[in-house]
């Protein structure tokens, strides 16, 4: 039952978790601007109404005032002009007030056209108060009679938002476009790199599976033939038998390695330098037959290291990395070379491949384990990538390139966790 739960209890890859972590600080972002945004849209609103209030106010005292102050009242005017809010001074009939052969002069940072005859003034005027009262109620300004004691309306003050306020309220408005924006052009543009990256995936697996099929069943045909040949030599049909025995098992490792990529695998504890060692001896006899003078070499300071593995993966690992040092050594003779050894605290066991190859540039490095990424002509980029992938997620272990000099060669390092009483 605990083995059922764990199966279906599916985890989010690290990626899909740094992506909705960034998906949500950016909502918390804008959402941030926009209250930030509104916030200041509300102060200055603020501001501009107490402006408009205090013309109103000056006004009113100047027309009460039995010596008006002209000098005060025009200070006022000129702080109102300067504030960018727009004010349009009406009668006590809502009636622009007229002046000096124009609206102008009751009206304050409007953008009136006086060219134009006093009829399309008063047009334009009224159009500016209908927009205006839409969103503020205009002031009213009273003058109290002092034999009645009525309070008369004498003129009402009408004011709009300034040019200032109302580009800052479509700020959030454009900072919204431009992010959505920006979102579709980075979900157009992971979308076309992960189609990218999930095509060169399954070209490589293509081409990688073709490839380590077509070895054995190149050789099964050649034994086929050979076979045919053979009918009437016992010894060499038994000889035969045996190296399309080979094949088959190998056939069967291949299958079963493909067969495990994409499913939980069963981890074992094996002795880590055995299996290595053996994988390394089974490479050194196929290389052999290629006319290259490679020299392979295992060192370890202790022979037996417990690791709990899925033999057939890593061995796929390690036959993945001696190939691409293999591929790397451009020259006639090299060397690759694995060093095994127990990290100081014995809880995890540290082994590098390291070869004489032609080494990594720093593109090269950060790029080598990405997928359909190959600095060989007639490479298709998977085997690292796979390899990798068994390692960090497979095994929750490391690997990564250690070190790597251009024209001296590589070393990949693998870190694994040392298993010990079947743990």
């Amino acid at each position: 039952m605990a083995d059922q739960f764990r199966a279906r209890n599916v985890r989010l890859p690290p990626s899909a978790n740094i992506k909705l972590g960034l998906l949500a600080l950016s909502v918390l972002t804008v959402i941030g601007v926009l209250l930030y945004s509104n916030q200041l849209v509300g102060q200055l609103k603020e501001r501009e109404q107490r402006v408009a209030s205090l013309f109103a106010d000056a006004l009113s005292h100047f027309q009460m005032a039995e010596e008006p102050d002209a000098i005060l009242y025009q200070l006022i005017v000129d702080y109102t002009r300067n504030s960018g809010v727009p004010v349009v001074l009406t009668d006590r009939d809502d009636v622009p007030s007229y002046g000096m052969k124009s609206y102008a002069k009751f009206s304050i940072n409007v953008p009136l056209d006086t060219t134009l005859d006093s009829a399309s003034q008063l047009a334009f005027l009224r159009e500016e108060i209908r927009r205006m009262d839409e969103v503020y109620a205009p002031d009213t300004i009273h003058y109290k009679d002092l034999v009645t004691g009525d309070s008369i309306i004498t003129n009402f003050v009408h004011y709009g938002d300034s040019r200032i306020l109302s580009k800052i309220e479509e700020l959030p408005l454009i900072q919204l476009l431009l992010g959505a924006v920006v979102v579709i052009i980075g979900y157009l543009s992971f979308s076309y790199l992960k189609r990218s990256e999930q095509s060169n995936i399954w070209v490589g697996m293509s081409k990688e599976t073709a490839h380590q099929l077509g070895t054995p069943l190149s050789s099964l045909l050649g034994w086929t033939e050979m076979l045919r040949l053979s009918a009437d030599n016992p010894e060499k049909v038994h000889e035969i038998a045996r190296e399309i025995e080979h094949d088959t098992i190998r056939l069967n490792r291949i299958a079963v390695r493909f067969s495990k990529i994409g499913a939980a695998p069963d981890l074992k504890q094996q002795n880590i330098v055995e299996v290595i060692s053996t994988t390394m001896g089974y490479l050194e006899d196929r290389f052999s037959k290629l006319g290259k003078d490679i020299s392979f070499s295992l060192e370890t300071s202790i022979d037996e290291i417990p690791v709990r593995i899925n033999r057939e993966l890593f061995e796929w690992v390690i036959e993945n990395l001696v190939k691409n040092a293999m591929e790397a050594i451009e020259t006639p003779a090299g060397s690759i070379f694995i060093h095994i050894e127990p990290s100081a605290n014995n809880q995890k066991v540290i082994i590098d491949v390291t070869d004489s190859g032609k080494g990594l540039d720093s593109r090269q490095r950060k790029n080598v384990f990405r997928p359909g990424y190959s600095t060989k002509t007639r490479g298709w980029g998977l085997g690292l990538t796979l390899s990798k992938r068994i390692i960090d997620e497979y095994h929750h272990g490391k690997l990564f390139v250690k070190d790597s000099t251009p024209g001296k060669g590589t070393t990949f390092r693998i870190i694994l966790q040392e298993g010990k009483n079947g743990k």
